[in-house]
């Protein structure tokens, strides 16, 4: 290997995937040395973020109300095969209740059991570190009674090269039409949470329950503008994690009177999903079909592009609720999430839809998309000794693993 240049050593190291990287730290100092720095890290993640036709698309579904409720979910490139979740061995496994994906970004994943018992874990490298209470410095206004909600994202800040948590503690008063927030950031690479600017509307419970959509460095919400019993227009409020700061993002033009929204995110650009129909069935909305768009730009009204539209499915089987979550290793369909109990591919040329052939047998789930990736969890992006010393928790098999 001596006669082998340095660079094209790197250059095949990083197409491998982390169970290999991991395994040849072993080989030799040099080879460790190589596959810990941070520069090598970067390159394999950018690897793992071009698209590769032999790649497979990997996901982690949380079930709900399931105890042991986190598993991998591992789509081939052959769209029509029958694909069987695992089960994940995560560090915040308990008893007696299920554990929440509250976000995954970059091969990083946010796990929650309570606001007390939570963490960002690296599925790859088993690594984790466990997150300090958040603590809110203003208490909820004692003027009757009123509603509280929690809201929650994670992401990455391209302008620091950093990870952030944020957390939104909300109350609302519906006798006075008053809502009292407080926005708190963790910071991944300095270790702590800090105050930020308040939250200026009331988080919009919708497809994703009060969870942001992280996408080119912000993450987003559909919020409620005014607090009227009656009416409330909604908006669609980003927080840059850059900034650290809410901005208001213009909706699409032309988008007629949708009746649902919702958001995702794809090849990290935000996505906005209208849905349009009259009729309902039973208790749950019929749609007639959905516009999905994705904002290619500054968040400007004119960087918002119409993807494609998916139109009601024929027979007994509607859907209320269709989210997309990755486009296939082709890029010619994209993979949709069907009211939490399925997946469908929708194909880009042919606008039409195929179910996907998922065993398991669950009731309703969630879906994230997660990259193999080295990404550390140390303070920083300098020495690893010093960042990590405190921080990293690993289980004794990952230890006898990287050994």
């Amino acid at each position: 290997m001596s006669d082998v240049p340095p660079e094209v050593i790197t250059e095949i190291l990083s197409r491998l995937p982390v169970k290999s990287l991991l395994r040849f730290r072993c080989v030799s100092k040099s080879f460790k040395s190589l596959i810990d720095s941070p520069k090598f890290i970067k390159a394999h993640l950018k690897q793992q973020q071009e698209p590769n036709p032999n790649a497979n698309l990997n996901l982690i579904l949380e079930a709900h109300y399931k105890t042991d409720n986190l598993f991998s979910l591992e789509f081939t490139t052959n769209t029509s095969a029958q694909h069987h979740p695992k089960k994940l061995d995560h560090p915040l496994k308990q008893i007696y209740g299920p554990t929440q994906v509250l976000g995954s970004c970059r091969g990083l994943v946010y796990i929650s059991n309570n606001m007390s018992d939570n963490g960002i874990w690296n599925p790859s490298t088993k690594r984790f570190r466990r997150l300090p209470v958040c603590k809110f410095d203003r208490a909820p206004c004692k003027q009757g009674p009123g509603m509280e909600q929690i809201c929650q994202g994670f992401g990455y800040d391209r302008t620091d090269e950093d990870y952030k948590v944020v957390t939104i503690a909300q109350w609302y008063y519906p006798n006075e039409l008053k809502v009292v927030s407080e926005t708190m950031v963790y910071s991944l690479k300095f270790g702590g949470w800090k105050k930020v600017q308040d939250c200026p509307y009331m988080v919009l419970k919708e497809g994703n329950g009060t969870c942001a959509t992280s996408a080119g460095g912000a993450l987003y919400w559909m919020m409620q503008m005014e607090l009227s019993l009656s009416y409330s227009r909604l908006v669609l409020v980003g927080l840059n994690l850059g900034t650290e700061r809410f901005d208001e993002v213009p909706l699409p033009k032309n988008m007629g009177k949708p009746l649902t929204f919702n958001l995702a995110a794809l090849n990290e650009c935000l996505c906005l999903i209208s849905g349009y129909g009259t009729c309902r069935n039973g208790k749950n909305l019929v749609l007639d079909h959905i516009d999905v768009w994705m904002m290619r730009g500054c968040g400007v009204e004119q960087s918002w592009v119409k993807l494609f539209t998916v139109e009601q499915l024929e027979g007994r089987q509607h859907f209320s609720y269709l989210r997309p979550i990755a486009y296939s290793v082709t890029g010619r369909e994209v993979l949709l999430e069907m009211d939490k109990r399925k997946f469908l591919w929708f194909s880009l040329e042919k606008k039409s839809l195929k179910h996907s052939k998922v065993s398991g047998g669950f009731d309703t789930f969630d879906s994230f998309v997660t990259l193999g990736t080295l990404v550390p969890l140390y303070y920083g992006g300098g020495d690893e000794k010093d960042g990590k010393k405190g921080v990293e928790e690993l289980d004794d098999s990952v230890i006898k693993e990287m050994k």
